[in-house]
């Protein structure tokens, strides 16, 4: 009995490949903190928003099921990376290098805070694949509702879990609620002022994919 094979588009295998890329861009970058009026917000914040542009774009035009195994590569690439260079950082390095500390503390990852970011990401993209594909097919809601909606959900579960998982105990509760709803207002904004370009996007992918 022959098994049906799977075909996937160049544009759905781009799309992949960008989210995973911003995905363990942000992680890389959230050893950054950046300062934004009187808060801080990790430098992952540049381009994490975009992971969940492109999980929008992939949920509306390919649907939950092919977005789900994105989002799970993505996870497993991650945890690749967070061993690959925890294998590095533990390697014995030669005397004439003078970079070991800075390596280790750009690129380290407490076993928390690594837990923090597997567990939240993996959440809140699924729920902002699922919200945004429930609403669907279940209303006449433009994109850009559904989008802005999704986001704001798998972004909160996604803020939520973090700063629970990687701070509860050593910041107040109320710091950590405030650094929850910085961080959903900040990434729904930006996802809102790239609606435009999201919405053009979708509209060219629909019409490639047909």
């Amino acid at each position: 009995m022959k098994t049906k094979r799977k075909n996937y588009s160049e544009l759905f295998l781009i799309l992949s490949i960008v989210f995973v890329t911003c995905l363990i861009l942000s992680n890389i970058l959230a050893a950054k903190l950046l300062k934004v009026g009187d808060y801080s917000l990790p430098g992952g914040v540049l381009v994490f928003p975009i992971s969940y542009i492109i999980n929008d774009l992939l949920s509306e035009v390919y649907g939950y099921e092919k977005t789900k195994k994105v989002i799970y590569i993505g996870f497993i690439m991650n945890l690749f990376m967070v061993l690959v260079f925890s294998l590095a950082i533990i390697l014995p390095a030669p005397i004439f290098y003078e970079n070991n500390a800075a390596f280790k503390t750009i690129l380290g990852s407490t076993p928390r805070n690594c837990c923090a970011s597997l567990v939240a990401y993996l959440f809140g993209s699924l729920v902002n694949s699922k919200v945004l594909v429930k609403m669907k097919n279940n209303s006449n809601n433009r994109f850009g509702v559904r989008a802005i909606i999704s986001t704001i959900c798998g972004e909160f579960i996604d803020s939520m879990l973090f700063a629970t998982i990687a701070f509860l105990g050593n910041i107040s509760i109320n710091q950590i609620i405030t650094m929850i709803v910085i961080q959903v207002i900040f990434k729904t904004l930006y996802e809102t002022i790239c609606l435009p370009v999201t919405s053009l996007v979708v509209k060219k992918a629909k019409d490639y994919e047909k």
